[in-house]
């Protein structure tokens, strides 16, 4: 799907795909030449209906393959970010544990790459562009940890904690990115809509009726329904219904509440 559409509200996208589909449904019955309709047979529509419930079954396999492709790779997206801020908090908390100076400059590297995820390698990835930037104050939080000395045997189990957080933040950093780059591929697109339209098509032969237009109408709702969750999910961080940084958000407050309380605590 083109970027541009992602920057429409969600209803908008959904009523556009239906209204889409029910206008082809209703334009391919009207294109139907008429003369071949009235040649029609009862035999020929008996195949045609046979033919209707054999390509509606095949296109929505596809359909539901679409469907459960898009909502694993939103769900990995998810999980990711999630997990990701998870990773970041409790990097951070170890740090503030150890207090060195050392430490309190990788934190506050670390919150940088924090704040660097939401305000320019977010965008980036909706563009499917990397943020040098991000990565960058990444690899500051690294060399940080490399410059720590641990003086006793607790300091160095906590420098060893820090570098299994570490470590697994940069993982859960990676799945991210991956997941940014998930989307339905242009041929399964191609695939799904000639399938679609070709589920629309026995209907044209039927007689131009009442009963067959409701159910052209219902056949391309349906149709139009599908398309919209496909694309509603397909760029798991575009459109109304991306995934959010609210996961990193929420580990550079506690971040910033640890160490209202702690410089609270010098106070007194």
């Amino acid at each position: 799907m083109p970027l541009i559409v992602y920057d429409l509200p969600n209803w908008v996208l959904g009523l556009a795909l239906v209204l889409g589909w029910v206008a082809i449904g209703l334009a391919a019955q009207a294109a139907f030449p008429r003369r071949w309709r009235e040649r029609a047979t009862e035999s020929d529509r008996n195949v045609a209906l046979a033919s209707l419930g054999v390509i509606a079954t095949i296109n929505s396999l596809l359909l539901a393959f679409s469907a459960v492709s898009v909502w694993d790779s939103f769900s990995a997206a998810e999980q990711a970010v999630s997990r990701e801020g998870t990773a970041m908090a409790q990097l951070a908390r170890t740090l503030a544990v150890y207090g060195t100076p050392e430490t309190r400059l990788a934190r506050e590297r670390l919150r940088g790459y924090g704040r660097s995820v939401i305000g320019k390698e977010w965008a980036a990835m909706q563009h499917e562009q990397p943020s040098q930037p991000t990565l960058d104050a990444f690899d500051d939080v690294y060399r940080t940890l490399g410059d720590l000395r641990p003086a006793s045997a607790a300091e160095a189990a906590l420098v060893q904690q820090m570098w299994a957080q570490a470590n697994d933040l940069l993982t859960q950093r990676r799945a991210r990115l991956e997941a940014s780059d998930g989307k339905v591929p242009t041929t399964l697109w191609v695939v799904v809509l000639v399938s679609s339209l070709l589920t629309l098509a026995p209907v044209a032969v039927l007689p131009v009726t009442a009963c067959s237009r409701s159910a052209i109408v219902v056949l391309a709702l349906a149709l139009g329904l599908v398309f919209h969750f496909v694309a509603a999910m397909d760029r798991p961080f575009l459109g109304a219904e991306r995934v959010t940084p609210e996961p990193i958000e929420s580990a550079l407050a506690n971040m910033q509440r640890w160490d209202a309380r702690s410089m609270a605590a010098v106070g007194r």
